[in-house]
């Protein structure tokens, strides 16, 4: 386990997937990070890569040869080197192999960095393309964040605001649960989604259209905050496991590039918003969560 601390917070970050597993407040004592109880979901806040979501028939291609990858790739499930690290940061290094060739043909090296600043935890994701031919990939996040920070508070009592709209336009799923072309209309309370057992009935709420990329989860009875700002990422989720008592989180997911919708072929290069790098070309992608209390 990977540790970064400041006078205000503890994080821990463990190898395995290279995934967040702490995100402690040394004032309160407060843990802002799902602690992985595998009778409800067993994971914290896996790295989404090389690939987000699900894929139609669980198969892609490239150049017409069709590969298959596990829901969200395999990035979440292999161990990660640790690369640099100082005294407010650390990296994570995963770089192809035979194995993941198998399911990702092209020759990359996925760096993620940690830094912690004060009360905030960036997060950035630099993806390199060390293959002779363009490379396209997806990545995303998967962070679930706490609810019931204090005593005697329930699920009811917190929300998630978006700001700079009053309605929400979550992209619709087809007849295979497969993401349509169509949009529903999801109005905000206040500019803010309620968080009941109900709310992820249907699974993850997913959007392409919000006017700015922030978004807060926060309580009717108490003034903490937990704010991810996600201006790189053109594509968010919301999600919590449904269940028939209440789940006491919430996953904030931004994404590059959207699942695999009922309406398209298997072709990567087809997929929306999908990434592609040029042959020795390398961008960084990056979200920040800053706690308040």
């Amino acid at each position: 386990m990977q540790i970064l601390e400041n006078e205000l917070f503890r994080v821990e970050i463990n190898p395995f997937g290279a995934e967040l597993s702490s995100f402690k407040s040394k004032k309160t004592g407060t843990e802002y990070v799902w602690q992985a109880d595998p009778a409800i979901w067993k994971r914290h806040a896996p790295i989404l890569f090389p690939i987000v979501g699900r894929l139609k028939d669980k198969t892609y291609t490239v150049g017409g040869t069709a590969y298959e990858i596990t829901q969200h790739g395999f990035g979440r499930d292999l161990e990660w080197q640790v690369g640099a690290a100082g005294e407010n940061y650390v990296e994570f290094v995963l770089e192809a192999n035979d194995f993941t060739k198998k399911m990702y043909p092209w020759d990359f090296v996925c760096t993620v960095r940690y830094t912690l600043t004060g009360a905030t935890l960036k997060k950035e994701h630099v993806v390199f393309n060390r293959s002779d031919t363009d490379m396209y990939y997806e990545v995303g996040g998967h962070d679930a964040y706490t609810l019931c920070w204090q005593p005697d508070e329930s699920i009811e009592d917190y929300y998630v605001a978006f700001e700079g709209t009053t309605a929400l336009h979550p992209i619709l799923t087809d007849e295979n649960v497969m993401l349509s072309r169509e949009h529903g209309d999801l109005l905000l309370k206040d500019g803010y989604l309620p968080i009941t057992r109900e709310t992820f009935r249907n699974d993850a709420i997913i959007m392409d259209d919000l006017p700015v990329r922030r978004a807060t989860i926060g309580s009717t009875r108490n003034d903490r905050t937990v704010t991810m700002d996600f201006a790189d990422f053109p594509y968010f989720a919301v999600w919590s496991a449904y269940k028939d008592f209440d789940v006491p989180y919430v996953c904030l997911e931004p994404w590059s590039t959207l699942p695999d919708g009922g309406y398209l072929d298997h072709a990567i290069e087809n997929k929306v918003g999908v990434r592609m790098l040029r042959p020795g070309q390398e961008e960084c992608l990056s979200f920040s969560t800053t706690i308040h209390e």
